[in-house]
């Protein structure tokens, strides 16, 4: 049956000799992949330029419920991305986190609200001119409550070490190896508690920004079963703290 559905480009791989299969968030049927034949061919390089992380997508669809390949009839761009193409720190963060939602997106359903967070971050992070040295970290934070482990947001003075095995801020003597020190844990608090028109307003250096990137991912691991290792993690830490 034919549908029409926005999608979000995951990531790509070449399938046989000419094709594409294309892994894409789509607004109606969640996470799904597509076969594009003739997508890896010379004649058609205007067609795979469609697919790279973070585009934005309109679609008309062949869609089969329990089929692991789906088939696309049409395809175009919903948003034109220009700063996401040739902007290096844009199109870097676009790399590394379609690389952490291949792996946290494992549902073929719809979710309109995470499509709709995903979808208005995108285009954030195309148009903003706002420094994006926190931008990441703040994505991984909010993408936490469309996951199912957004944490309590209950840090004081007194319940100030984050605890990733629970979710949760706990009394430093309740601490164990799954805790974040105090500084990380109250940076955190914050990055979980701000928005993204106040993000710049946080102070955090270039070490702390490493740190509680690290932390962050960890916190995944432990929540998201089979989260593992990432490629694009050292390019992104060479990217945005290689001056210190």
């Amino acid at each position: 049956m034919l549908h029409q559905t926005k999608g979000i480009v995951l990531n790509r791989v070449q399938y046989g000799e000419t094709s594409l299969i294309v892994h894409i968030y789509t607004e109606k049927f969640g996470r799904q992949s597509y076969i594009v034949k003739g997508g890896h061919s010379r004649k058609s390089k205007s067609k795979s330029n469609l697919f790279r992380p973070f585009f934005l997508l309109d679609m008309e669809v062949y869609h089969r419920e329990g089929k692991n390949i789906q088939s696309l009839k049409e395809v175009r761009l919903s948003e034109t991305l220009n700063s996401l193409i040739f902007d290096v720190h844009k199109s870097t963060l676009a790399l590394f986190l379609t690389e952490v939602l291949s792996k946290v997106l494992r549902e073929e359903e719809a979710n309109k609200d995470l499509f709709v967070f995903l979808y208005n971050s995108i285009r954030y992070l195309d148009l903003t001119d706002e420094p994006l040295d926190l931008f990441h970290l703040y994505f991984l934070s909010k993408l936490t409550r469309f996951l199912g482990f957004y944490p309590q947001t209950n840090w004081s003075q007194i319940n100030s070490n984050f605890d990733m095995d629970n979710g949760r801020f706990v009394r430093e003597e309740n601490a164990h190896a799954h805790c974040l020190g105090k500084l990380e844990s109250q940076i955190l608090s914050r990055l979980f508690n701000t928005s993204i028109d106040q993000l710049n307003t946080l102070k955090i250096n270039k070490k702390q920004i490493g740190t509680i990137l690290r932390s962050l991912l960890n916190f995944y691991a432990l929540q998201s079963q089979g989260f593992s290792s990432l490629k694009s993690l050292s390019v992104i830490e060479e990217l945005f703290n290689g001056d210190e």
